[in-house]
């Protein structure tokens, strides 16, 4: 997938029903997550295998990477159900090693690695990282709920960002923040992403919510 240097792309995750999927698509979200790690959000890889079948047919399903989410498993395990669910990319969420990103790249998976810092300990993270295709500097803020506006000081994050060709930001961002995070952030910003913010309750998207997610994300650069 390329992108225009005008904006972002946009990450709906935590997709866990073909509904929140075709609304997260027919809002024009670039990637969807699907979380088989520990959360309220999480899916067995059998259940991200059919939501990935369903929605490659719904209309934009064919454009948009569908990414499997992992936190500190095995990079066995990682590969067995991102082949399985038909994943484009893979995102570690954990203490994943430089290791284990090489051992995914090696085996033909696109490697997003999150990093929970900011400032120069970013930079020095991606550093450790040469194998990974994309980062997600994520760093949330205490009590995170749909619709807030508090998120990190993003003007923290610009020299990651410059620093690598694929670098995105989460972390409590919502229709309240994403355009000013992005605005801090920088215009190279390759990826905004938010999921918690965007539901109604655990697990289950407020469809006008991630609308307006994706519209304030394409305002914001």
């Amino acid at each position: 997938m390329s992108r225009s240097p005008r904006r972002p792309l946009v990450k709906v995750c935590g997709i866990t029903n073909p509904a929140d999927g075709r609304a997260a698509l027919a809002a024009g979200a670039d990637l969807l997550g699907f979380i088989l790690a520990s959360s309220p959000r999480r899916v067995s890889a059998a259940k991200a295998a059919r939501l990935v079948r369903s929605l490659r047919r719904a209309p934009g399903g064919c454009d948009a990477l569908m990414v499997g989410v992992f936190r500190d498993a095995p990079a066995a395990a990682v590969l067995r159900a991102a082949r399985a669910a038909g994943f484009d990319l893979v995102q570690l969420h954990g203490a994943e090693s430089p290791a284990d990103v090489a051992r995914l790249a090696a085996a033909g998976f696109r490697v997003i690695k999150v990093i929970k810092r900011l400032g120069a300990a970013a930079g020095r993270e991606l550093r450790r990282y040469p194998a990974a295709w994309a980062f997600l500097i994520e760093k949330p803020v205490p009590k995170s709920w749909r619709g807030a506006s508090r998120t990190a000081d993003w003007r923290k994050a610009r020299a990651a960002v410059a620093a690598h060709p694929r670098v995105g930001i989460a972390g409590n961002l919502s229709p309240a923040n994403a355009a000013r995070a992005l605005r801090q952030a920088g215009r190279k910003v390759w990826l905004i992403d938010a999921a918690s913010t965007l539901e109604r309750e655990p697990g289950r998207k407020d469809h006008a919510l991630v609308r307006r997610f994706v519209a304030a994300a394409r305002a914001g650069k």
